[in-house]
């Protein structure tokens, strides 16, 4: 029996106007064994606190980690070789209005990036796949909608008959989407800052496809 374990976060605002953020990213974080990783984060975070560098016990997050603790942390993860991740970015000033509500934002472009996993890195002997989201930005009916349209996407691109759950865990409950929080940070540093030595490139190894910059295939319109 192989679980594929896949790990969503995203990075931006969803203000569609110049006052928001230029970009708006997903990260996708994939993993057959994610034990002993999380296990080492979680001991490193209880290190941290009984040295007195670790204020917040509750998890891990890339823009609010100073120097050295997100160091430690991308040093720990670069440990392992038995994850990957890849990302979209989404440059909103060419998003059409049309898709600007949330409930149509999140899963059309998280979709994409789902895709890009289920289509080619999912091995022959899984059994089963899960995939991790943060709480969603949004609730009620929204989130309702997005759920199901990320199903949807699981039933279309998955082999047919293999079981899938949606799980959604705050980000301090579950250290792999502490992980995908670290590679969502990273690529939107390369992005919005052009930043890359302090980040992206320490975990460059583990990235399995340049990332997907969605609104390339448009017609370029702007709107804002």
């Amino acid at each position: 029996m192989s679980t594929l374990h896949v790990h969503l976060d995203e990075s931006g605002d969803l203000n569609f106007s110049p006052s928001g953020s230029r970009y708006y990213l997903f990260a996708c974080v994939w993993t057959y064994d994610p034990a002993p990783l999380a296990n080492e984060l979680t001991a490193l975070r209880f290190s941290m606190v009984k040295n007195g560098h670790g204020e917040r016990l509750g998890g891990f997050h890339a823009r609010e980690d100073a120097q050295p603790k997100r160091g430690q942390v991308l040093q720990l993860l670069m440990k392992y070789k038995t994850w990957l991740f890849a990302s979209i970015v989404i440059e909103k000033r060419y998003v059409n209005p049309t898709l600007y509500e949330p409930e149509t934002f999140y899963p059309k472009f998280s979709a994409m990036l789902l895709r890009f996993v289920f289509r080619g890195r999912v091995k022959p002997a899984t059994s089963r796949v899960l995939i991790y989201t943060d709480t969603l930005p949004f609730s009620g009916k929204r989130a309702k909608a997005a759920e199901v349209a990320i199903k949807s996407t699981c039933r279309v691109d998955l082999r047919a008959g293999l079981p899938f759950h949606v799980l959604h865990h705050r980000r301090e409950s579950n250290a792999w989407i502490q992980v995908a929080d670290y590679c969502c940070w990273s690529v939107c540093r390369k992005w919005e800052q052009g930043i890359t030595a302090d980040s992206y490139d320490v975990i460059r190894p583990r990235l399995a496809a340049t990332e997907i910059d969605a609104m390339s295939r448009g017609d370029r319109t702007r709107y804002y």
